[in-house]
């Protein structure tokens, strides 16, 4: 595939970075890029026509609580609460900190004498660069829905009141993205922008998307973070693997020591000494004589 005009000698930094994607979706002059990476994640439900950016840091509540970071935080015209957050490396329980970022919108919201059916829609975006679910799809909705009644009512149908979206980027295959689809194309320039098929530019937002990442990538102090970044996961990866082969060979050579023990243990049931069974296992007398005991 082709790399893309204008961006065939730039070396362009990877939009599945939180701060790169912060940079070119998050800014209050690169509105429309934003709303049009939300409509093609949303497909209409609500179909956004402005958006205002929020101020993405959440404080806590208590002394002792837990405040919250969000990649972007905006409101959309008709008042649906949306965040987005964009993760290289897999931390884990996803659904549980969506929820709690979606608790945290809340209270805000709500004043003394308001219905609680003045709550606003609230939506979470999740995209990974790791496979998060064992599912085979892209893109997993999860929705509030009521639970059958003990009279076995039919089940309510799902809210839109409380929407979690999770994209795994690694399950796109961008090589079958067509311009028809405005979230293929999208989902292609975050996972791979240099190779995006020129066409693609005729989208105006993504135009504006490619402009603004080339400009990203050329600015040095940028470039410097983004390797940083770069660094700085490459070394939890590596220092995880070296924890998950440290732990796997404990286990291998406390198996086979276990092996050993029992095996010991059988031939000593049989009637065979200490010393016999010291060569077979290849275990120190001692070690017998103390199984012995």
């Amino acid at each position: 595939m082709r790399k893309v005009k204008n961006a065939e000698n730039v070396d362009l930094l990877l939009p599945r970075y939180d701060f790169v994607f912060k940079g070119l979706f998050g800014q209050e002059d690169h509105k429309r890029v934003l709303i049009s990476l939300l409509n093609s994640i949303l497909d209409g439900n609500p179909f956004i026509q402005d958006i205002t950016l929020e101020n993405t840091d959440i404080p806590k509540d208590m002394e002792d609580g837990k405040s919250v970071r969000l990649d972007i935080r905006a409101t959309t015209d008709e008042n649906t609460k949306i965040q987005i957050e964009i993760q290289c490396q897999d931390e884990g329980n996803i659904v549980n900190r969506a929820a709690f970022g979606q608790s945290k919108m809340l209270p805000e919201e709500l004043h003394e004498g308001d219905e609680y059916d003045s709550l606003p829609n609230l939506i979470s975006i999740w995209i990974t660069n790791y496979n998060e679910t064992g599912r085979n799809y892209h893109t997993h909705k999860i929705r509030f829905m009521y639970e059958e009644d003990p009279a076995g009512n039919p089940a309510v149908s799902a809210s839109d009141k409380f929407r979690i979206f999770i994209i795994e980027l690694k399950k796109i295959d961008e090589k079958r993205a067509n311009i028809s689809d405005l979230f293929s194309v999208w989902m292609s320039f975050l996972k791979a922008p240099q190779t995006i098929p020129p066409e693609f530019l005729t989208i105006k937002e993504v135009k504006e998307a490619m402009e603004g990442l080339i400009h990203l990538s050329q600015d040095p102090e940028t470039r410097r973070i983004y390797n940083m970044r770069l660094k700085a996961q490459n070394d939890a990866i590596n220092a995880r693997s070296h924890d998950v082969n440290k732990a796997r060979r404990e286990g291998i050579e406390k198996g086979k020591a276990e092996g050993k023990r029992e095996t010991a243990i059988n031939l000593l049931s049989m009637g065979m000494t200490a010393e016999d069974v010291s060569k077979a296992t290849g275990l120190s007398v001692a070690q017998i004589k103390a199984l012995q005991k």
